[in-house]
């Protein structure tokens, strides 16, 4: 394991955001123009299992990295700062094509919900074709800024390469640059923890649209229902159909096959299942992908779009509907199944545009 300090890297001009500066206290007037820093260790490896960031204590707010890396939208994995967790990479590859081909936007987060109920985050940033990523807890203003940096220190080291070709030696060069550029940005976290507001943004809208709900067991799906009949979600299917209504069967099937394989693949790699995965549309716009475990290993899936918040909401009408299904292990039968998704159908024709508020 290697340590890093001041002394061991060249660190790079400290360049700080404009939206990220804050205002100098009247009591420090020596430091008037500069960004006020805190001193604190930065002793660490990118080979730790965690990179305690703030705190570290169990409930007292502490923040952690465990893996940053980098991939192409072509799949080529580019860096990763800890091989144990290399899958990552591929993961955000398959995340990626359910955000644009399907959900329409840019993958943005997805938070993870482990056996013991603690979460840890992903969080993205697309530039150039190229994916960055990082995983543990923190906030997303400073997952933001730290997604950024990532880019523009690795952005200058290939430039004018082509990612999806480098040659070995090429690519053993400029990770080795980027690890030194990658702990600049760890220190430049560590210091400026008074830059950051924990503040969470909040959602323009005040209302939560269901446009697909799935109800999977085991990684088989037992009911797929799309809602979506104003084309909200990107769903192509290949071939001729000789009505509506089978079409619509076709399209529940690919979205059942397509958002199980990610559960699966993530629940897998990760043992922790996602809790949902946010897909940017614009400002503050979002659509989600969100999974509920129940019992008997049963998991509830929603496409949705608006406010994230109120999802809770939506999860605890359908769930009185759900128990009379999911009271026991899922055996084979679909026929229970199929009478469930009628009346949950029944229940979306009450609500107008399945928007709830």
């Amino acid at each position: 394991m290697f340590e890093y300090t001041d002394s061991e890297i060249s660190e790079p001009k400290r360049i700080i955001p404009q939206q990220y500066k804050t205002k100098t206290s009247t009591a420090s007037s020596k430091l008037k123009g500069k960004v006020r820093v805190k001193q604190v260790a930065t002793k660490f490896s990118l080979e730790d299992e965690k990179i305690i960031l703030k705190g570290g204590g169990k409930g007292d707010g502490g923040e952690y990295i465990q893996f940053c890396g980098i991939t192409s939208v072509e799949r080529t994995p580019l860096f990763a700062s800890n091989s144990k967790l290399t899958y990552l990479l591929e993961l955000s590859n398959n995340l990626d094509f359910i955000a644009t081909s399907i959900l329409g936007g840019d993958l943005d987060k997805m938070l993870l919900k482990s056996e013991n109920n603690e979460d840890v985050k992903c969080q993205f940033f697309e530039k150039n074709n190229i994916i960055y990523l990082i995983y543990g807890v923190f906030p997303d203003k400073k997952g933001k800024w730290f997604l950024e940096q990532m880019a523009k220190y690795y952005s200058d080291l290939v430039r004018g390469k082509d990612v999806n070709n480098l040659t070995k030696i090429d690519k053993f060069e400029i990770n080795n640059k980027f690890k030194g550029h990658l702990i600049f940005i760890l220190k430049e976290y560590l210091q400026l923890q008074d830059v950051f507001s924990d503040q969470e943004i909040p959602y323009l809208e005040d209302w939560i649209r269901i446009d697909y709900l799935g109800l999977s067991s085991m990684s088989i799906g037992v009911i797929s229902l799309l809602l979506d009949e104003e084309g909200q979600l990107i769903v192509k299917v290949p071939g001729e159909f000789e009505n509506l209504e089978e079409e619509m069967e076709m399209k529940e099937s690919l979205l059942t096959a397509q958002i199980e394989a990610i559960a699966a693949n993530t629940l897998g790699n990760t043992g922790a299942y996602p809790r949902w995965i946010a897909v940017k549309l614009g400002f503050q716009k979002y659509r989600f992908l969100t999974f509920r475990k129940y019992q008997n290993d049963y998991f509830l899936s929603f496409l949705s779009e608006g406010n994230l918040r109120k999802i809770e909401d939506v999860e605890a009408q359908i769930e009185p509907i759900l128990y009379h299904g999911i009271s026991e292990p899922f055996s084979g039968n679909l026929r229970p199944f199929n009478r469930l998704k009628a009346t949950i159908k029944d229940l979306f024709k009450k609500v107008p545009k399945r928007k709830f508020t």
